[in-house]
């Protein structure tokens, strides 16, 4: 069919819109459209001002771009000079905190040797007798209980005793010597006169002030008794704390578990009181543990050296032999040494214990307490640790993390402890740690 058909059958046109028709450019519109559309797609994904197409920037806008980049470039660089010279600095403070730990380091180091230096000229040479080394130990300690009330005779050597209600002088070196039986004797009738005075100054009479004197005096008393019994003989210390007071035989079986958590809540300790036992544990097992290294090395030597030649009869060696033979006394005498100095370690670690951190109430509550047992010092300091969750026996020993010139120096500093008592520090409290820190601390 052909448009002018189609036309005829839709009827006669009007002639203005024939004209309208005739002025239309259908294509113009259709472009027209599509580049609206497309504006519309292009603003929604451009933001702030475009140039134009075919426009070119000013010098002015030029400059300020250009002076834009500069700037950022600058405070990029400022940037990154104040983070390299923040990271210097951060490096110098840092080097400059390690200079003065190691300073302190090495200035404690010089004072444990100082104090270290001065115990090995204020002790015994190795060659003097065990006994010698073990009566110097004792008479040290007596000396400070001499300023607490303890009387003695004959020049120092012989002990005033006064439980038996008169005045009894028993020679020092006797009392070393004495059986158990008569020290389970002594020790009964000091702790049954303690119990009765106790007892006056729990009831707040009027003889409570002469009681507590008298608490004093007998506490001193029995101290000194120990003592010289402790030094006596290598073996008696061991022996005080398994004898049987009441029957003079020594027990066969180790005391109760309980026994140690009763007396704690007997004795009421402070908590001050704890911590200077568990400065004063951490002290005396590390003293312990350096000794036994010292030990262990001076018996590390003598296998080789003791042995006679294997290719010479002794007659036909007698002078190389008579020279392993003067080593060996020579190690013999450092055993020995070794040995009188660690009986001393207990025997100060006791009286600090007892006569320094106790007060004299206390540790007459504690004869009292665990009578026909006397108190015992390492179970004591253990019972505290374990309260405390503190390291155990082993890793003190073992050195934790000190070597054997500090330890010596700080036991150095609890024999400064003792030499700082009095009257009033036997009988009452005298703050350890601060005492022993202070004697450790590096002069300035």
């Amino acid at each position: 069919m052909l448009a002018s058909d189609l036309l005829s059958d839709l009827g006669p046109v009007p002639e203005s819109n024939l004209a309208d028709l005739s002025n239309w450019d259908f294509l113009q519109d259709l472009d027209f459209g599509c580049a609206l559309e497309q504006g519309n797609n292009a603003e929604a994904q451009v933001e702030g001002p475009q140039l134009t197409a075919g426009t070119q920037p000013t010098s002015n806008e030029r400059l300020k771009e250009k002076n834009r980049k500069a700037q950022q470039r600058a405070r990029q660089k400022k940037k990154e000079r104040s983070q390299t010279i923040e990271a210097q600095l951060a490096e110098t403070t840092s080097q400059l905190h390690d200079l003065r730990l190691r300073q302190r380091q090495l200035e404690a180091r010089n004072h444990l040797l100082e104090l270290a230096a001065a115990n090995k000229q204020q002790a015994s040479p190795a060659s003097a007798p065990q006994g010698s080394l073990q009566a110097e130990a004792r008479d040290g300690v007596l000396r400070i209980l001499d300023k607490s009330g303890l009387t003695r005779t004959q020049q120092g050597k012989a002990l005033v005793l006064t439980v038996h209600g008169f005045n009894e002088e028993i020679k020092m070196e006797d009392v070393g010597k004495l059986p158990h039986t008569d020290i389970a004797k002594l020790y009964t009738a000091h702790v049954r006169k303690v119990a009765q005075c106790l007892l006056d100054v729990e009831g707040n009479s009027e003889a409570s002030h002469s009681a507590l004197a008298e608490i004093h005096r007998l506490s001193v008393e029995l101290t000194a008794v120990l003592i010289c019994f402790s030094m006596g003989s290598p073996s008696n210390n061991g022996i005080i704390h398994s004898l049987n007071m009441e029957t003079g035989t020594l027990f066969q079986e180790p005391p109760p578990d309980s026994n140690p958590d009763e007396l704690l809540a007997a004795t009421n300790f402070t908590e001050s009181q704890q911590q200077d036992m568990l400065h004063l544990r951490r002290l005396f097992f590390g003293k312990l543990g350096q000794l036994s290294r010292v030990r262990a090395a001076i018996m590390k030597q003598m296998p080789a050296a003791v042995q006679p030649s294997p290719v010479l009869p002794f007659n036909l060696d007698f002078k190389s032999t008579a020279n392993k033979l003067a080593e060996t006394k020579e190690w013999a005498d450092q055993l020995c040494a070794n040995r009188a100095e660690e009986s001393r370690a207990f025997l100060t670690c006791g009286f600090c214990l007892y006569r320094g951190i106790q007060t004299s109430l206390q540790h007459a509550v504690a004869m009292v307490h665990q009578y026909p047992r006397a108190p015992d010092t390492k179970v004591l300091l253990e019972t505290v640790a374990q309260l405390h969750k503190e390291p155990s026996v082993e890793s003190l020993v073992a050195g934790s993390g000190l070597d054997d010139q500090q330890h010596a120096a700080s036991w150095q500093a609890v024999a400064q402890y003792l030499e700082s008592l009095d009257a009033n520090g036997v009988h009452g409290y005298t703050p350890f740690r601060k005492i022993a820190t202070e004697a450790c601390s590096p002069r300035t």
